[in-house]
């Protein structure tokens, strides 16, 4: 056996090994993701990597799309994010600054 034949038979155990954990853990953290389908602002700021003074700021100038709950009288409703919305409308933004940032 040569040493490119070994390194193969190794390469390829590892990845039997190693595939049914990698599966496992994508899939724990995508119905995580699934099951947290709203995020509060707070979760919003860490999610996106943008302040949470910011944010309710971007929210103000309906600037970034928001879930807003609360009765109709209510004087402040609840504010929460969809990760799904969040998700596309960081993609706009990255395709808005391709090039640099403007």
């Amino acid at each position: 056996m040569t040493t490119v034949d070994f390194i193969e038979e190794i390469k390829g155990r590892l990845v039997e090994e190693i595939k049914p954990w990698i599966e496992e853990q994508v899939s724990e953290m995508y119905n995580a993701r699934i099951s947290k389908a709203t995020v509060s602002i707070e979760e919003a700021a860490e999610y996106t990597g943008i302040s949470q003074s910011t944010l309710y700021i971007m929210v103000k100038e309906e600037q970034i799309p928001t879930v807003k709950y609360g009765s109709k009288n209510a004087s402040k409703k609840q504010i929460r994010f969809r990760l799904a919305s969040l998700d596309k409308w960081m993609d706009e933004q990255e395709q808005l600054s391709k090039g640099g940032v403007k």
